[in-house]
């Protein structure tokens, strides 16, 4: 797989991280991270340490900013249960 092109991470340093909250900027990092990667809100959960309810309205949150997209429906790594994964956009 291919690396993040440098200048989508100008961007990302420049325009969209200063103007997200940290709780955001924590989930965001996680899709930032692992670029060609889909999660479910409780897989993010889980790598952050964090509970399912700071992880949901996050995700809400970059899906309104246009940050993140629904990706899948599939099992969760997690749960075992079927859930919509996500994907940056």
């Amino acid at each position: 797989m291919s690396q993040v092109q440098q200048t989508s991470l100008d961007v990302y340093y420049q325009k969209v991280l200063p103007n997200l909250m940290r709780r955001q900027r924590e989930v965001l990092r996680v899709f930032i991270d692992n670029p060609y990667r889909d999660f479910t809100n409780m897989e993010v959960a889980a790598m952050l340490g964090f509970s399912i309810n700071r992880i949901t309205p996050r995700v809400l949150e970059l899906r309104n900013k246009g940050l993140l997209v629904k990706y899948c429906r599939r099992r969760c790594a997690v749960t075992g249960n079927m859930a919509y994964a996500w994907r940056l956009a």
